[in-house]
């Protein structure tokens, strides 16, 4: 099978971008992001804010060998935004082109979110330009909610629907939702927890659906399964919402 790096990315939204391009530096974080995001109904402060404004917060990453080996589950936390994305670039220009970047809605958000935030850190994101990563139709970045809605001809299935479909943990009492409470309270160790759950059921989901779409075998998939539950047994110590995601797989 083609090796893979399976991602995600958590963020919160950035009034502090809001401001700078808005040049209106002292507006509040309340008048900032409905400027740049406007509300899309009644009742809400902002709607969902393009890629620019979201800080990045932690990227987790899933490294898996040509065998279906797990060579990496792991959060890249540790540092400030811009040390978050010069590590991700580092890593995948390493790896890049030989290895398949997998996402959920990583065309339409992950991505651009890293690319954006990138450049205006100034961390080079050109190994993504090199290769057929950005072409749609090709399986470069596989990102798999867009493949399951016939990209974007039927309406998409979340990630958490997917798992249950498919049998795997999905979300496990923590949402995306909460990512900017837990930011604000500096709970960094939970929202890492987190983001590497989500990327162990997106590679668990990479597994389970990799024979009857062709991108791996049933012998590679059982072992993309097992290297998940491992990894996930080491990082046990660390945070109690990895034992909580290993009693879920069963």
């Amino acid at each position: 099978m083609r090796p893979a790096l399976v991602f995600d990315v958590e963020t919160v939204v950035d009034p502090d971008m809001a401001r700078r391009v808005l040049a209106k530096p002292d507006l509040t974080d309340a008048e900032a992001m409905p400027l740049v995001a406007p509300p899309r109904s009644e009742g809400e402060a902002f709607g969902f804010p393009k890629p620019l404004y979201h800080q990045v917060v932690e990227i987790s990453v899933c490294v898996i060998g040509p065998d279906g080996s797990v060579d990496v589950l792991r959060p890249l936390g540790g540092g400030d935004e811009a040390q978050l994305l010069q590590n991700f670039w580092a890593g995948f220009a390493h790896r890049a082109p030989a290895v398949r970047l997998v996402t959920y809605n990583g065309r339409r958000f992950d991505m651009p979110v890293l690319v954006q935030r990138a450049i205006w850190h100034g961390v080079s994101p050109a190994a993504l330009w090199r290769g057929e990563y950005r072409q749609r139709f090709r399986e470069a970045h596989l990102d798999v909610m867009d493949v399951l809605s016939d990209y974007g001809s039927s309406t998409p299935l979340s990630q958490h629907e997917l798992a249950t479909m498919l049998g795997i943990p999905g979300k496990l009492g923590v949402d995306g939702g909460d990512v900017r409470q837990l930011f604000a309270e500096g709970r960094s160790q939970d929202i890492s927890a987190y983001c590497t759950c989500d990327v162990a059921t997106l590679t668990l989901a990479f597994a389970r659906l990799g024979p009857v779409a062709g991108w791996c075998s049933p012998v590679e998939s059982e072992s993309i399964v097992q290297g998940v539950r491992g990894a996930l047994e080491a990082l046990g110590e660390s945070h109690p919402l990895y034992g909580h995601f290993l009693a879920s797989l069963g």
